[in-house]
């Protein structure tokens, strides 16, 4: 008998051990990361901690676009710029909203244009900055989704609140931004804009 319940406890003991069982923690969701030290991305908070910097960053650093398009252009993949210019129009016509400017004293033919709403595209301001680089991420999912959160602080924190119309046609623009060049056009996504 003796010998039979040990034998028992062996073939017990090796049932174990071969199915790789043992004792399992059942972990709630959403909380993971008390127990890996992983949390999940959240860019809407990412981008929101880091657009006063950013933003200062990029207005500190700005270089008048006017001397940027007469001379060297605009860097790749995008330079950090400010000036004044002329409020042709505020174009509705796409989900993109942009403000169409002129600038004085600029001789080239690019369209220069201003994000205003709906729509952002592009990744300028995130590549304008150097608070944050790609290695600060986990991947290049995280690193994109930091680019649109930030274009989304510029919609909410600059844009927004200028309630913008057709009125602004003819008006003195003030601005400061990430600008990139592409096809003919010059994109500037703005971290401040002012209109007299």
């Amino acid at each position: 008998m003796k010998k039979r319940t040990s034998l028992i406890a062996v073939s017990a003991l090796i049932a174990v051990s071969l199915t790789g069982c043992g004792f399992v923690k059942v972990v709630p969701i959403g909380e993971e990361g008390q127990y890996t030290g992983k949390t999940t991305f959240d860019s809407g908070a990412e981008s929101s901690s880091d657009w006063t910097s950013v933003s200062e960053e990029i207005t500190n650093t700005a270089t008048d676009l006017t001397e940027l398009l007469n001379g060297d252009g605009i860097a790749s993949p995008a330079s950090a710029v400010s000036g004044k210019a002329t409020i042709v129009e505020f174009n509705t016509e796409t989900p993109k909203h942009y403000l169409l400017v002129t600038v004085e004293g600029y001789t080239g033919d690019e369209e220069i244009r201003i994000q205003a709403g709906g729509v952002y595209s592009g990744t300028a301001i995130r590549d304008a900055q150097t608070l944050k680089a790609f290695e600060d991420f986990t991947n290049q999912t995280e690193w994109s989704q930091y680019a649109k959160s930030l274009n989304g602080e510029a919609d909410t924190q600059v844009v927004a609140p200028l309630a913008l119309d057709d009125s602004v046609a003819g008006k003195t623009v003030t601005f400061a931004g990430a600008a990139a060049e592409s096809t003919g056009k010059v994109t500037i996504t703005p971290v401040s804009l002012t209109i007299e």
